[in-house]
């Protein structure tokens, strides 16, 4: 990519000034890469305690600090590329920092073809056990499918869609995130890139730190919406839901099903007989879930809560898609 003759703009969207806020500021003055303004976009201006740490971070004069009031991370960013003038923008989430080297990596890749730059969102190794947990049901493909590379550096490749806690773009004329979504926006927003011919990268230097959700309800919680939303593309016949969305779904149905099946046999006045094998795919389910468990934990006292996190993630995200599907807002 040609030399930039202005700087990169760091978007960082949030509702409420937090430690994890300040956190983000602090690694990002860090940065190897120093030609940039940072966007924060609160819902509101920050109180004298707020804005005297803030001023403690070592940022300087690059921070641009515009309440957007309440509203989702879609409308805050998109507020950012309208009002910045930027011409490349990197995503970050507030309860995120990035490696020091994060922009130097991502920034000479970007060419005319290639316009969004993206790599791994990996747990931060100070992070408790609470959220170790939730953070291994997402460097697993059980726990979270392909997408599992988002959360686990691997070797560069091109990629349909990653999400926008990591994420540096050059702008496209006239393309915005979907502020009707509360989730997805960023699956959405890449399938729009690609659909204008553009290409999306993953390289595994381009690393930022996301502090997970705890288990349980903050967790499940997060599921649920990926799955409401996925549930709602469907229905709106948008493109992104695919086949592997559905298994969520699929395996609330089998569960489901459990009891129907044995009340009936006990209803007819037979025995289980034959009908235990229909929980075999349930105890594959576990026996999968134990070992993903067992390999990805680095101490024993991970394993348990790791193994309830998966269940937890499964349920809400099929649970969340149903809901998506079948109500409207």
């Amino acid at each position: 990519m040609a030399a930039l003759n202005e700087p990169v703009i760091i978007v960082v969207p949030f509702t409420e000034w937090n430690d994890w806020v300040l956190d983000c500021v602090r690694h990002c003055a860090k940065l190897a890469f120093q030609d940039f303004v940072l966007w924060l976009l609160p819902n509101e201006l920050p109180s004298p305690e707020w804005a005297g740490r803030l001023a403690g971070t070592g940022i300087g004069a690059r921070v641009h600090v515009r309440p957007t009031g309440p509203g989702n991370p879609a409308r805050k960013r998109n507020v950012a590329m309208r009002e910045s003038g930027g011409r490349i923008f990197a995503l970050i989430d507030s309860d995120a920092y990035p490696r020091a080297d994060w922009l130097s990596n991502a920034l000479p890749l970007l060419n005319d073809e290639v316009t969004i730059v993206t790599g791994p969102n990996v747990s931060p190794p100070e992070d408790p056990v609470s959220r170790q947990a939730a953070s291994h049901v997402m460097e697993s493909r059980v726990g979270f499918y392909a997408g599992y590379i988002r959360h686990v550096p691997r070797t560069r490749r091109l990629v349909g869609e990653m999400p926008t806690c990591n994420m540096i773009f050059a702008r496209q004329d006239g393309l915005f995130f979907h502020e009707e979504l509360d989730t997805s926006e960023d699956m959405v927003f890449c399938r729009e890139t690609a659909a204008r011919g553009k290409r999306i990268l993953y390289d595994p230097g381009v690393v930022v730190f996301h502090h997970r959700r705890e288990i349980f309800r903050p967790f499940m919680k997060q599921f649920f919406n990926y799955g409401l939303d996925k549930g709602r593309l469907f229905r709106a016949g948008r493109p992104g839901p695919n086949l592997r969305h559905a298994a969520p779904v699929l395996f609330i149905l089998y569960l489901l099903s459990i009891p129907a099946l044995f009340a009936a046999r006990l209803a007819a006045g037979a025995g289980a007989g034959w009908h235990w094998l229909y929980l075999a795919p349930l105890f594959c389910y576990l026996a999968l879930v134990a070992f993903e468990s067992i390999r990805l934990s680095s101490s024993a006292r991970e394993i348990a809560p790791t193994c309830l996190a998966f269940v937890a993630a499964h349920l809400s995200f099929g649970y969340g898609a149903i809901k998506g599907f079948a109500c409207r807002r």
